[in-house]
């Protein structure tokens, strides 16, 4: 159980990973249902279009993909009824041994408890802790909203934790945070990558590549303005600077396209919107430094894809790229105070990187990535967990 499968870049990759390894291990039949999060969304029965109202069934098989199905909402507009229940899914989830439930905030995991299998939530962050960096504005109504949204989804959150049978969590701060709860069955188990793909250029590390960034492009969290304004200071302090590269799902934010215009660097960063799957391993292995300078992530997936690669990385200070990196040996974390001198501090730390440091952080960056992040190392802290429950649940009958 997911949501916002192919909107949603981090919840997709770790649904696609986890779907792909426990299918090859010949084990488990895996279905993936995912939950609308659009406030458009055109299978879900909507306050502000009448004829949707009389909508038969939420459910809407893939015409493409025969163990996709996607569910819609009722009344989707809404932000906290995307996160109730519906007979219909309840009694289509109840056939199932165990149902795993891959998230960016724990509240999507309340439409399932009541199903009767199993329920492991395996989240990336809390709503608050991810909607923290956006300004709230007094009085405003769009703001207000948004507020009231976040409280009520908190509360939906610590009930969907305290009901589920296991947690895994993608850092040891949201462990931390969870222990301190009493929550129990909680498990510091981050997802990994398939790094038999995901593998270094045969030719090895390159100087003069790219500088690269994948994630949503329009997503604020991101932090692209301040990526472009580091890259802005490195191409001042050396002028023959490989070209930035942005590549993700979505288009760039107009505020960051406007900025790169602003600063003349139009024809030194590059934009590839939604690139293909198969395409990523070329493009990670196009670069020279991996870039991220994101106000909260709970892991960063893409970031352990580009380290799979041999990639350094630069990474700001999250809660996650705090668990990917080894700060000094695989890559730089950069604090995320003081705000103002975020962007200096990335561009010092690329051009480290490709004048000192690349070669070795870019063979130490694979190393960790497959002692860590691996599927083998990864995956089994998922089926290792659901061993557990299945076990627990035949005892008990």
């Amino acid at each position: 159980m997911t949501h916002g499968l192919h909107r949603n870049g981090g919840v997709g990759s770790v649904v696609n990973w986890l779907y792909e390894g426990l299918t090859d291990t010949g084990r488990y039949a895996v279905d993936v249902h995912d939950l609308a999060t659009s406030v458009r969304d055109a299978g879900s029965r909507r306050l502000l279009a009448p004829r949707s109202w009389r909508r038969a069934s939420l459910l809407r098989p893939s015409d493409t993909v025969p163990h996709e199905r996607y569910w819609g909402a009722n009344a989707v507009e809404v932000e906290v009824m995307r996160y109730r229940p519906r007979q219909e899914l309840t009694r289509a989830l109840a056939g199932y041994d165990c149902i795993q439930v891959v998230c960016g905030t724990p509240a999507w995991a309340a439409p399932v408890l009541s199903a009767g299998p199993p329920v492991v939530v395996q989240m990336a962050t809390l709503v608050a802790w991810e909607r923290a960096h956006r300004p709230l504005r007094p009085w405003h109504p769009a703001d207000l909203w948004r507020a009231a949204m976040t409280r009520l989804t908190s509360r939906i959150e610590r009930s969907a934790l305290g009901a589920a049978d296991a947690v895994l969590v993608e850092n040891h701060v949201i462990l931390d945070w969870a222990v301190s709860l009493g929550l129990s069955g909680v498990l510091l188990a981050p997802p990994g990558v398939d790094t038999a793909r995901f593998t270094p250029s045969p030719s090895g590390w390159r100087a003069d590549g790219y500088l690269l960034s994948v994630c949503r492009l329009g997503d604020p969290r991101k932090g692209l303005d301040r990526m472009v304004r580091a890259y802005a200071e490195a191409l001042r302090r050396r002028p023959d600077l490989p070209p930035l590269v942005l590549a993700g799902k979505g288009r760039l934010a107009p505020g960051v396209t406007d900025l790169v215009a602003q600063l003349g660097l139009g024809e030194r960063v590059r934009v590839r919107p939604d690139v293909p799957a198969d395409d990523l391993v070329e493009l990670f292995r196009g670069a020279s430094v991996f870039l991220q300078t994101s106000y909260e992530e709970g892991l960063g997936l893409s970031a352990v894809e580009a380290m799979a690669c041999g990639l350094p990385t630069v990474l700001t200070a999250t809660h996650g790229a705090v668990e990917c990196v080894a700060d000094g040996r695989t890559g730089w974390l950069v604090p995320l105070e003081p705000a103002d001198e975020v962007s200096a501090t990335v561009a010092a730390r690329i051009l480290d990187i490709l004048d000192v440091s690349g070669p070795a952080m870019a063979e130490a960056a694979r190393r960790r990535c497959e002692c860590l992040f691996s599927r083998s190392a990864a995956l089994s802290r998922f089926t290792d967990t659901y061993d557990r429950l299945l076990a627990d649940r035949t005892a008990d009958r």
